[in-house]
């Protein structure tokens, strides 16, 4: 394989935005659509087969354990590991803030109109606050700041915004990383990587939330895999069948077997092993975005740039924007447009202000990102100097 430079990191870019886009489409058709038979029920078929949002989550994880791994091919050392636990935290809190804050000022603006939406499409996730009550909690602007800042890390208090539960596992999963990464470089001989790895999945078990460490692991052993160019050279064909078999494996249900899936579900100890099933998918989309020429060109575009920078901003905001704008669409035009017209249109509305509000808040996030890229720049180079003084 030849030699690895950034560029070649973008088709993961566009693959995390593409997930992003997933979970969007996922929640947007579990919290408005109806149950049960009706119009709208194509969707929810839809939603069961290929808008999977646990695979999607498991391709986050991944794809975080082997873009957060990669720099540890170069070197090991201290400072770097240090500079790595010193920013992650900020690099997450400073969206998550922004996030609740957000999501604050909706609940204040639409006064609970989410309940009243759902009675209209007997929606229980809807109904629910997308399974975060709020009956009870302490619903200020104050109480939105410290979730955003730390609540969601240290808690996992998410009732300003549910799909921050993700953003906890994310945090310790990194720090994790950042500490076994290192050894597993270090260590060079891959059969004891891959027993310190074994281990580690052995302990962690099938019990969440720390099974979701597995994730990050698969993507570490990929990063090992590139940085020792041992990635694949895939043919066109061969990309094809592998692009294949990951959807496949990416559509892959926890809930009850289907015929498709049944061969597969057998095989597995219980529902709960399925997210390693989402990590296999994860993997071999990855190798196949970076190990055929045609896919790493096609996912290389702007688009898939623009995708990648979009993806935390649409994966932070969606649910808030749907539970607010969404719900108060459903109220007012169920009876001009009738339900399946009324929940279609808030479904395009919440797309399109997701997108309008994702915007801005990419830039905040480049921009946030930068500077704490060259903070921590600033402390490795002075390292030298303040070993020689």
């Amino acid at each position: 394989m030849s030699k690895q430079n950034a560029g070649k990191l973008v088709p993961l870019e566009g693959l995390r935005g593409i997930a992003a886009i997933i979970v969007m489409l996922g929640h947007l058709v579990r919290g408005l659509v109806p149950p049960g038979a009706g119009p709208l029920n194509a969707l929810n078929l839809i939603h069961q087969w290929a808008l999977n949002g646990g695979a999607a989550v498991s391709v986050f994880f991944v794809l975080s354990g082997f873009i957060l791994s990669l720099p540890f091919a170069k070197d090991q050392n201290w400072s770097r590991i240090l500079t790595a636990l010193f920013k992650r935290w900020p690099r997450l809190a400073a969206l998550t803030t922004i996030a609740c804050l957000f999501s604050w000022a909706m609940i204040m603006l639409s006064h609970g109109d989410y309940k009243q939406a759902a009675a209209i499409t007997s929606n229980d996730w809807m109904a629910s606050h997308f399974n975060s009550p709020l009956h009870g909690r302490d619903t200020s602007w104050a109480a939105a700041l410290r979730s955003g800042l730390y609540g969601v890390f240290l808690f996992g208090d998410v009732h300003f915004d549910s799909p921050l539960w993700t953003m906890r596992i994310e945090l310790f999963g990194s720090f994790a990383i950042f500490l076994i990464a290192p050894i597993l470089f270090w260590i060079g001989r891959w059969p004891l990587r891959l027993a310190a790895i074994g281990a580690v999945m052995l302990a962690a078990g099938l019990v969440p939330p720390v099974t979701f460490f597995s994730d990050f692991l698969v993507g570490t052993m990929l990063a090992m895999l590139y940085a020792d160019h041992k990635f694949p050279d895939l043919s066109n064909w061969q990309a094809v069948i592998g692009g294949l078999a990951g959807v496949y494996l990416f559509c892959f249900s926890a809930g009850p077997a289907t015929i498709i899936e049944a061969p597969l579900k057998a095989a597995l100890p219980d529902a709960s092993a399925a997210h390693f099933v989402w990590d296999v998918s994860a993997a071999v989309i990855i190798i196949v975005l970076l190990g055929n020429q045609s896919a790493r060109h096609f996912f290389s575009k702007r688009w898939a740039v623009w995708l990648g920078r979009l993806s935390f901003p649409l994966y932070l905001l969606h649910v808030p924007i749907m539970l607010s704008v969404g719900a108060a669409i459903v109220i007012y035009t169920a009876g001009a447009l009738g339900i399946a017209g009324a929940v279609l249109l808030a479904a395009a509305v919440t797309i399109g202000i997701t997108l309008a509000c994702a915007l801005p808040l990419a830039w905040v996030d480049t921009a946030w990102t930068g500077a704490l890229r060259t903070m921590t720049g600033m402390l490795i180079k002075a390292r030298p100097a303040t070993e020689k003084s």
